[in-house]
C-alpha cells in the first residue's frame, strides 16, 4: 500500500519535472539574474577589501557565501502562485476529490521543479563564483553545501506552499510572501553572514527558520567546524516538522470550511 502511495507522489514529481524541461525560459532568466549579483557582490567585496576596511570574512569565501544563499533561495519554485490561483479559480475544490492528498500532490509538484531548477543554478553558482574568485573551496565543504543546500530549497518550497495555502482566507497573498521573503532576506543571512549584522538581528533571528535555510548550509565556506553538521540537521528537522504541522492545520482549516460551505 505505500508503495503505491509513493508511486502516486513520485508522478505528480515526474510530470512537474518534464513540464520544468520544456519550458526553461523563466530558468535561463534566473541564470542571467544569477550571474548579475555575483558580478555585482564580487567587485563589491574586492573593493572593501582593496580600500583595507575591516572585514570578518575572506572576500573570496563570501563571494561563495552569497553564491549559496542565492542558489537555495533561486532553486526553490513560487509554487504559492499556482496554488492561489487554483483557490481563485475553485479547481481546488475538485482536486480534493482525488484519491491523494493535495497539500502531498503539491509538494511532489515543487519538488519535480526543484530537481530541475538546483543542478543549474547550482552550476551556475560554482561557475560564477569560481570566476569571479578564482577560488573554489575544500572538496569536503562541498559535500556538506549541496545536500544541506538541497534540503533547505525543499523547506522553502513547502513553506510557499503554506503561503499558496493562506489564499482560502486571503484575495492575495502576495503581501504575505514580500514580508516573508523580506524576513528570509534579513534573518537569513541572504547577502551576507548573520554575524555581520547589528545584535538585534543576531538575537531574533535563531527564532524564525530562515538561518537554517540560508546561512546554515552557506557558513560550511566560511569555515563552520563539520561537528556542527549535526547541530543544522537537527535544526532543519526541527523547522520542516513545525513548517509541516502549520501546513497541514491550515488546510484542514480550509478543507473544514470548504466542506461546511459546500453542506
Amino acid at each position: 500500500m505505500r508503495a503505491k502511495v509513493v508511486c502516486k507522489y513520485a508522478a505528480f514529481l515526474r510530470v512537474a519535472a518534464a513540464h520544468a524541461r520544456r519550458e526553461r525560459g523563466e530558468l535561463y532568466g534566473r541564470v542571467a539574474f544569477f550571474a548579475v549579483i555575483l558580478g555585482v557582490f564580487s567587485s563589491l567585496w574586492h573593493a572593501v577589501a582593496e580600500a583595507g576596511m575591516p572585514i570578518a570574512a575572506d572576500p573570496k569565501a563570501l563571494v561563495w557565501y552569497l553564491a549559496i544563499t542565492e542558489w537555495i533561495v533561486l532553486s526553490a519554485p513560487p509554487i504559492h502562485i499556482e496554488i492561489q490561483e487554483a483557490i481563485r479559480r475553485g479547481d481546488i475544490v475538485y482536486q480534493l476529490g482525488r484519491p491523494v492528498s493535495y497539500v502531498g500532490a503539491a509538494f511532489a509538484e515543487g519538488l519535480g521543479l526543484l530537481l530541475v531548477r538546483a543542478p543549474l543554478l547550482g552550476a551556475t553558482a560554482g561557475v560564477c563564483a569560481f570566476v569571479f574568485t578564482g577560488w573554489t573551496p575544500p572538496p569536503e565543504v562541498i559535500l556538506y553545501v549541496v545536500p544541506f543546500g538541497l534540503v533547505a530549497a525543499a523547506l522553502l518550497t513547502a513553506l510557499h506552499l503554506w503561503i499558496g495555502l493562506l489564499a482560502f482566507w486571503l484575495e492575495d497573498v502576495s503581501p504575505v510572501y514580500w514580508v516573508w521573503q523580506k524576513l528570509l532576506f534579513v534573518f537569513g543571512g541572504l547577502m551576507m553572514p548573520i554575524e555581520l549584522y547589528p545584535e538585534l538581528i543576531r538575537r531574533l533571528a535563531p527564532f524564525t527558520p530562515f538561518p537554517s535555510v540560508l546561512a546554515g548550509p552557506a557558513s560550511f565556506v566560511l569555515g563552520r567546524s563539520s561537528a556542527e553538521a549535526g547541530i543544522h540537521a537537527g535544526s532543519l528537522f526541527i523547522w520542516a516538522c513545525v513548517t509541516a504541522v502549520a501546513v497541514c492545520w491550515v488546510f484542514r482549516r480550509a478543507a473544514s470550511a470548504l466542506t461546511v460551505n459546500g453542506g
